[in-house]
């Protein structure tokens, strides 16, 4: 085995498929790298099969695919694949003939390690998710292709790499600051609509993309795509029917606002009264929140943000 680099380093925490690719695509020529897919797992694995990592021959990674258990080794065995030329597939915990890398939870988990991916279909990929398009890719023996190239080959692992799950936030104050603060803490996309410019201007301070709300009632640019959550965060409520209808005439795979239960049932008849149709009033998550009566503006984002990421683990789990 090739010995591992001097300095390893994480340039990104890489949660996301989106920065894996990048890094990979972004690496320059004549500097390797590996992309590391979890193809099984068994027990407790800390990333479900699909997940990505990458590794540079000089050490530096993006993504990870244990709590740490195993990430060290993994780097030393894609610089050594990539030495070699040659994909590698690994297995770590029970059955693995590491005895010295253990996994304290149990189980046990597969890597493919592809060196040097083909960057075309990296680049591709890379593309469409940050065109917040799914990609499907397969690995074998071979390397790494499109699932469409491989599928029928024996012994391919075909997965799916979703963009990350994007929060728009509609409203004015501070919960929708708090709720944009901490999706982007979680590395989820944020993109925040206000009639406020002051919240706009908070909210772009944290990286968040923002739009301004101009006049209720006006017609409204769709934002969505099947990976967003739309959260309506108002107390004036005369925002609500529009941005509604247009949340809920569109794939978002989460539509929720803030208030009361008597608030929600005045909201459902304005809705119905508007046109809205009682199949898309029931999508309507209301009161927000796991937390009943949650009323600080942090406490209710995080309430929120539970309940929005049980609703994703639904959809796409």
């Amino acid at each position: 085995m090739a010995p591992r680099p001097d300095k390893v380093s994480v340039e990104n925490s890489g949660v996301h498929a989106r920065d894996v690719l990048r890094f990979v695509a972004g690496t320059r020529e004549g500097n390797g790298c590996a992309l590391i897919v979890v193809t099984s797992t068994e027990g407790g694995g800390v990333r479900a099969p699909g997940a990505i990592m990458a590794v540079r021959a000089d050490g530096a990674a993006c993504g990870y695919v244990s709590n740490g258990c195993v990430d060290a080794d993994v780097v030393a065995q894609a610089c050594a694949a990539m030495d070699e030329g040659t994909v590698r597939h690994v297995r770590y915990g029970t059955g693995s003939p590491f005895k010295d890398v253990r996994l304290p939870c149990g189980g046990a988990i597969d890597l493919a390690i592809v060196p040097n991916p083909p960057a075309g279909v990296i680049e591709e990929a890379s593309d469409a998710l940050a065109a917040r398009r799914p990609t499907h890719l397969a690995v074998n023996d071979n390397g790494l292709s499109r699932s469409d190239d491989l599928a029928s080959r024996e012994g391919a692992f075909v997965f799916i790499c979703t963009p990350p799950m994007k929060i728009r936030i509609a409203g004015r104050g501070e919960e929708p600051l708090a709720m944009a603060r901490l999706g982007a803490a979680a590395g989820f996309d944020v993109f925040v609509q206000s009639p406020d410019a002051a919240c706009l201007s908070a909210a772009g301070s944290i990286g968040a993309a923002t739009a301004p709300l101009v006049t209720p009632g006006t017609a409204l640019q769709s934002y969505d795509d099947p990976y967003t959550a739309v959260v309506l965060m108002f107390h004036d409520h005369d925002w609500e029917v529009g941005l509604l209808k247009e949340a809920l005439s569109g794939p978002a795979f989460y539509v929720g606002a803030l208030g009361s239960r008597r608030t929600h049932a005045a909201r459902c008849e304005a809705l119905r009264l508007a046109g809205a149709s009682a199949q898309n009033i029931e999508r309507i998550n209301a009161p927000i929140g796991l937390v009943p009566r949650t009323r600080e503006a942090p406490m209710l984002a995080a309430s929120t943000l539970a309940e929005i990421v049980a609703a994703w683990q639904e959809a796409f789990a």
